[in-house]
């Protein structure tokens, strides 16, 4: 086999290894899992406080509730004492007036107070719901895709060893000057070896000149004179 053909499967190797190597560097950054977790805690820290605030706003509205029963029960009660004919006293009945309109004043508050805190329950229960439902998408996204990195990870760094396994065994064939030639071009540009479309180097695009052309007819490795790409004759 050529040099030159052998610098091209070369090429090829270390194309795939760089994009493998963008690969593994993703899955140990693990970047993207980052970002669900840091949403899945702020969500849950939103979550755990109007959770609570759900709590204490369910008890307050029962404990309201309750005074409210209890003041209508003690209203009804005197109510019924003051129309009873059971006191006479007018001093006294005076007082139990006032006292039902202080009950009567204290009812409509507390009432107030407890259709507040109803209200309330009723927005804090639809925020903990859809923040539950978020959580629960955040935690399956990041478990997908965990698992997706895992088994991307094995995947790739086993194709990583395998087709560095290669490329050492290619290395041995290569000359060592035109290996030196092949790293120097390389450190310039993204491809090293291209391949002449129409008579032009498909890397710059530009005419390959008759002399070169002819040198490649001859397996002589030429560089490409506008771009210094290695220029590959394809048989």
């Amino acid at each position: 086999m050529r040099q030159i053909d052998l610098l091209w499967e070369l090429q090829g190797l270390d194309t795939r290894i760089g994009e493998l190597k963008k690969e593994l560097a993703v899955y140990t950054n693990k970047k993207k899992l980052r970002e669900i977790k840091v949403k899945f805690d702020k969500e849950k820290a939103l979550f755990q406080r109007d959770k609570a605030a759900l709590k204490e706003a369910v008890r307050s509205t029962k404990s309201n509730r309750v005074k409210v029963e209890e003041l209508k029960y003690n209203f009804e009660k005197t109510e019924q004492k003051l129309y009873s004919g059971e006191v006479s006293n007018m001093k006294q009945l005076e007082g139990m007036q006032k006292n039902l309109d202080e009950m009567q004043r204290n009812i409509e508050t507390l009432e107030s107070v407890y259709g507040g805190y109803k209200g309330e329950s009723a927005r804090l229960e639809k925020r903990v719901k859809i923040s539950r439902a978020k959580l629960r998408k955040y935690k399956d996204s990041f478990d997908e895709l965990k698992e997706k990195y895992i088994e991307g990870e094995i995947n790739a760094r086993d194709e990583y060893d395998d087709l560095t396994k290669q490329r050492q065994k290619l290395v041995k064939k290569v000359d060592e000057r035109i290996m030196k030639r092949y790293n120097r071009v390389r450190q310039g540009v993204d491809t090293a070896v291209v391949t002449i479309e129409d008579g032009k180097c498909s890397g710059c695009h530009m005419e390959v000149s008759v002399v070169y052309s002819e040198k490649l007819k001859e397996d002589v490795m030429v560089n490409c004179e506008t771009c210094g790409r290695i220029l590959y004759p394809k048989k």
